[in-house]
């Protein structure tokens, strides 16, 4: 059987696809370096505040520092926290970017961080519950900083409409945006197949085969959205923090698009991993900068569940 923890990132939202990839095997446009070559590894009885400012010292030059999260585990909002607001004690006013909201949600965004409004109203205004997010309590902290610190506020995902569209008819079925949608990567089948089978996995291996290439147009329409999203922060911020689920950060992910769409761009790329024998998805964060391990979360099957309701 897959990793829960996997499948639960996904089943979270029936309509986000966060799967990962497996290893790419053929070349693709490298990340630009981020820094120290060795990652530094935050275990878990490291103080977070101490943690949060060995952090924020390596990021300092990074122009997007992605922080992968574990969507429904309290210990990565928390270090979330933490990492946002060394960066603000050092002087930087880095944008939040959030994967959870769609671009079209930008003005609602802005004008809730900016209102008095507090958890449950901001929760209501963004229709977070509402779309299957885990609670907003866990985000809401993040919010408050963006207050306190007047730090620009960013939604980054594709529209959820679309989102399911393309993820049902592939790229045909976002029109006249296909091409704006589409992987800026080179080609690549032992990738794409990668994908998909994490995307199979995630799904508990329920979905027709024939469904699979149009879910990984959507895996792709997705993170290159946010990729854009965060080319176009850049021209109005120096740095941007992103609040972004640790699977959008795997190979042909986020952070290989942007490398394409902006070249040159300092990235730096801090992953959450739950500190469980279990968690085989550690294997595959080749691409982090700080691997920050949390306690892991006893969790139902998502599948067992997902079954029971099937009948």
């Amino acid at each position: 059987m897959p990793d829960r923890r996997v499948r639960t990132g996904l089943l979270l939202a029936a309509s986000t696809l966060v799967a990962c990839a497996g290893p790419v095997s053929s070349p693709a446009p490298p990340l630009p370096s981020r820094g120290p070559t060795r990652p530094l590894v935050v275990a878990l009885d490291t103080d977070r505040v101490t943690a949060a400012r060995q952090v924020a010292a390596r990021a300092r030059a990074a122009e997007v520092v992605y922080l992968g999260e574990l969507h429904d585990n309290p210990a990565a909002h928390e270090a979330q926290v933490a990492i946002v607001g060394a960066m603000v004690a050092e002087g930087a006013r880095p944008a939040l970017a959030f994967e959870m909201l769609p671009v079209g949600d930008q003005a609602e965004l802005t004008a809730a961080v900016r209102s008095d409004d507090g958890a449950a109203a901001v929760d209501r205004r963004l229709r977070w519950s509402a779309r299957g997010w885990p609670d907003f309590q866990m985000y809401w902290p993040l919010f408050e900083q963006a207050r306190r610190a007047g730090l620009p506020v960013v939604a980054t995902d594709l529209d959820p409409v679309l989102t399911r569209r393309v993820s049902r008819q592939g790229l045909r079925g976002a029109g006249d945006a296909a091409a704006r949608l589409a992987s800026a990567l080179p080609d690549d089948a032992d990738r794409d197949r990668a994908i998909g089978r994490r995307i199979q996995a995630a799904h508990c291996n329920l979905l027709p085969e024939a469904r699979i290439p149009a879910m990984v147009d959507s895996w792709y329409a997705r993170n290159v959205t946010i990729a854009r999203r965060l080319a176009d922060a850049l021209r109005e911020s120096a740095q941007v923090a992103v609040i972004i689920g640790r699977g959008h950060q795997s190979a042909g992910g986020v952070p290989a698009q942007l490398a394409v769409i902006r070249p040159g761009t300092r990235q730096f790329i801090v992953g959450f991993v739950e500190d469980d024998p279990v968690d085989t998805d550690v294997t595959r964060l080749d691409t982090t900068d700080v691997l920050w391990r949390i306690p892991a979360l006893p969790r139902e099957d998502p599948c067992q569940g997902f079954m029971r309701r099937l009948g």
